[in-house]
């Protein structure tokens, strides 16, 4: 391996991940989607980018990233309270930047959500329905006999997560 691969490599992925979340925002944004054709080629990049940087210990660690971001948003699809595009987005974003990353991501991500809900809760006149909706309890309108509530792009949110959690001082590590 030579310096300059060691030196570029792991800038040359965070160009990747960067192009790749601008991408899924604006597509989640425009048609509320985000694409196969955005998140499988991440995950082999980030896969492949891994193995060529750090040989097999760098692609254990992106395995291990692909399935901690996967395994993070797997039970929030299941409840059908995120996209698949979504889930497929964290395990992309894992196998690019390892395990510890997508779980700070994750949490940065948790809070912009939330804080992305209430904006559009306020935006689109939608408390009162919410509100209702939370009284009701999920799992009857997930059942169809309650209140639905109202879904979010959720790009932003990881998006705004990720660049977090790229941040040199960041409020959560976990090493």
């Amino acid at each position: 391996m030579t310096p300059t691969l060691a030196a570029w490599g792991p800038t040359a992925l965070d160009a990747v991940l960067i192009a790749g979340l601008l991408y899924a925002v604006f597509t989640d944004l425009r048609v509320r989607r985000i694409s196969n054709k955005l998140t499988y080629p991440a995950m082999l990049i980030g896969l492949v980018g891994n193995a060529v940087i750090g040989g097999w210990a760098g692609l254990g660690h992106a395995w291990l990233g692909w399935a901690t971001g996967l395994g993070i948003m797997l039970l929030p699809f299941l409840l059908r309270a995120m996209g698949a595009g979504d889930v497929k987005l964290m395990a992309a974003i894992g196998a690019i930047k390892g395990p510890e990353f997508v779980l700070v991501a994750a949490l940065y991500a948790c809070v912009t959500g939330g804080l992305l809900a209430i904006f559009y809760l306020y935006r689109e006149r939608r408390v009162k329905s919410t509100v209702k909706y939370v009284a009701y309890g999920w799992l009857w309108a997930l059942k169809g006999t309650g209140q639905k509530a109202g879904a979010i792009p959720y790009a932003p949110a990881i998006a705004a997560g990720v660049v977090l959690a790229l941040l040199p001082y960041s409020l959560i590590t976990l090493s």
